[in-house]
């Protein structure tokens, strides 16, 4: 499945704290590929993955004409967004 970026994503994967913590276009492929929670509000996907031990990160995306396209992204507190998303199901 092809997976596109907008500039903002583009333009945060280049910024210092994306940078300090790894963040990067293949990072952000796996956790949509192999996220262990996602949730969907309306037409919005929000994949959360593993970022270090005590951070995760979540990514914003949605399906547009068979292409997934990423909205944003942010790294979080372990546990923070998990648990909201567990309690929508």
């Amino acid at each position: 499945m092809k997976i596109k970026f907008t500039k903002h994503v583009e333009n945060k994967l280049k910024e210092g704290d994306s940078i300090k913590l790894k963040i990067n276009s293949k990072k952000i492929k796996d956790i949509i590929k192999k996220s262990a929670i996602l949730g969907e509000k309306l037409d919005q996907h929000h994949s959360i993955g593993e970022l270090n031990q005590k951070l995760s990160l979540s990514v914003i995306w949605k399906m547009e004409r068979g292409i997934i396209k990423v909205i944003t992204f942010y790294p979080s507190r372990k546990g923070r967004y998990e648990s909201k998303i567990l309690q929508r199901r």
